[in-house]
């Protein structure tokens, strides 16, 4: 089995593929560092990016593989989807080596908000795309701890096949085994570099924690910010840099910290390092993590 993988990264695909027995007979990298990586682990030096490769020069293939850029999707980013300058209409170029040279498979994936963006529209805009390319599709959303890897990290999986998929189902455990990162570590790694104080004492600090968190309730889904327990710093209007650090004097800074009395230096430093952008204006994302941050606190 021939199969081609796009914005390859790491080589999560190939890796795979090739213990399936597949063969990789191309690939595309635009970043040059994890290029450089690919072809130390796998032999194969990518293409750089796929809006400058010759789509008809690409070799005949039985499956395609490809991992979109996920930053116009991700719920940490602006969410401009298709409509990015940047990154928004690399989904068109899948679309156009399926329809050039129509490999019998595909194997897409992304972010799961991908299915959510733009009140799902954007998900319909791509499923469509793909079936009139002439696919038979299925998606479903996967992360490695349901399959024994102490990973939590959710995707979004597309699947297609030119004859349909009939016979296909996806291979969803009936039970989720329990992992451990122990599991994934080794007692005496060669070179390893010990970890200082500071950070063993955060770590000590999230196992307190999460072993005193309700057992019977879910961490969040958000990234927790620990910064923002206890504080109140105004999030709505002007950003603490634009208000003047002077005028905080009634709030309270990272860990809760009193602002009243100190310098405007002092004002800033005591605020987390994502409040001092020099912006007008948090990000309506940023101010969505903090506002959630805060009500978990309370």
């Amino acid at each position: 089995m021939k199969f081609i993988d796009l914005f390859a990264g790491l080589g999560g695909f190939h890796q795979a593929l090739v213990q399936r027995g597949g063969e990789c007979v191309f690939a595309s990298e635009l970043n040059e560092h994890l290029a450089g990586l690919y072809e130390k682990n796998f032999g194969i030096r990518p293409a750089g990016d796929i809006r400058s490769v010759d789509l008809s020069a690409i070799p005949e293939h039985d499956l395609l593989c490809a991992g979109f850029p996920c930053q116009p999707f991700s719920k940490a980013g602006d969410q401009k989807g298709l409509e990015c300058p940047q990154w928004g209409n690399l989904f068109d170029y899948v679309v156009a080596i399926l329809k050039l040279k129509q490999p019998r498979f595909f194997i897409i994936e992304n972010v799961p908000n991908l299915i959510r963006h733009n009140r799902g529209k954007t998900w319909s805009i791509i499923c469509d795309q793909l079936k009139a390319a002439g696919y038979a599709i299925s998606f479903e959303r996967l992360s490695p701890h349901m399959f024994g890897i102490p990973q939590k990290r959710e995707r979004a999986f597309i699947v297609g096949d030119r004859h349909g998929l009939s016979n296909f189902a996806w291979p969803i455990p009936d039970d989720i085994p329990q992992t451990s990162i122990r599991s994934v570590l080794d007692d005496d790694p060669p070179e390893a570099q010990g970890l200082n104080g500071d950070h063993l004492r955060y770590l000590e600090t999230w196992q307190e924690f999460v072993a005193a968190f309700p057992k019977d309730q879910h961490l969040p889904s958000f990234p927790i910010w620990a910064m923002e327990f206890g504080a109140d710093y105004p999030l709505d209007g002007l950003t603490p840099h634009a208000r003047g650090y002077r005028r905080l004097g009634k709030f309270k800074g990272a860990f809760g910290m009193p602002l009243a009395g100190l310098s405007p230096q002092q004002a800033e430093a005591a605020l987390p390092s994502y409040a001092r952008t020099t912006l007008d204006h948090f990000p309506a994302w940023k101010i969505d993590f903090i506002a959630k941050n805060r009500a978990f606190y309370a």
